[in-house]
C-alpha cells in the first residue's frame, strides 16, 4: 500500500509473485527440459554400453536416401541448420529446416534440400544451450536447433563408435 498525502492505492507485482513472471517461467521450463534431456542421455549411455543400438523402420523420406546396409537409428523432427564458419564455394543457404536422420553411417537432413554429414566426417560434438554444434572434419561447422540435443548427442557418438568398428 502506498501513500500519496491522502490518496492511497494499492500496488501488486505486475505478475503476482515474481514466479509467474514470465522470464521465470520461461527460465524454469528450459531449465526442466535439459534436466530431462540429461537424464535420458545419461541412461541411454548405460544402455549403449551393454546392447546394440535399436534401429527404426525408415518411413518415406529417408527410405529412399539410404545404401542396402545401412540403419536408421534416430529421428527429430522438426530441426533447424545453422552453417558456420561457411566454406568458400559450399552454396548452402542459412536457415535450413526439415527433419534430421541419425543412420549407421550419416546425419542426414530431408527439407526442401538435402543435406548429408558422414559420421567419419564429425570431428567434435558440443552444446550451447540448446543447440548441438558440429565441427567437421573439413572446417565447416553446424548448429542444429533440435529437441533432446544432449540425447541426440550421445546417439551420434555411438553411432560413430560402431561405425568405425
Amino acid at each position: 500500500m502506498e501513500s500519496f498525502g491522502r490518496w492511497k492505492r494499492q500496488v501488486a507485482a505486475p505478475f503476482g509473485s515474481p514466479a509467474e513472471a514470465p522470464a521465470i517461467r520461461d527460465a524454469s521450463a528450459i531449465v526442466a527440459r535439459a534436466t530431462a534431456d540429461e537424464a535420458a542421455a545419461d541412461l541411454a549411455r548405460a544402455q549403449y554400453r551393454t546392447r546394440p543400438m535399436a534401429t527404426l523402420e525408415p518411413d518415406e523420406r529417408i527410405g529412399p536416401l539410404l545404401d542396402a546396409d545401412e540403419r536408421v537409428i534416430a529421428v527429430r523432427r522438426p530441426v533447424q541448420l545453422d552453417r558456420r564458419q561457411p566454406i568458400p564455394g559450399w552454396d548452402v543457404p542459412l536457415g535450413l529446416a526439415g527433419d534430421l536422420y541419425l543412420t549407421s553411417r550419416r546425419l542426414v537432413l530431408v527439407g526442401r534440400t538435402t543435406l548429408d554429414f558422414n559420421l567419419e566426417d564429425i570431428e567434435e560434438i558440443g552444446l550451447s544451450g540448446g543447440r548441438l554444434l558440429l565441427a567437421l572434419r573439413d572446417g565447416l561447422g553446424v548448429s542444429l536447433d533440435v529437441e533432446q540435443p544432449r540425447m541426440l548427442r550421445v546417439e551420434i557418438a555411438t553411432a560413430r563408435a560402431f561405425a568405425r568398428g
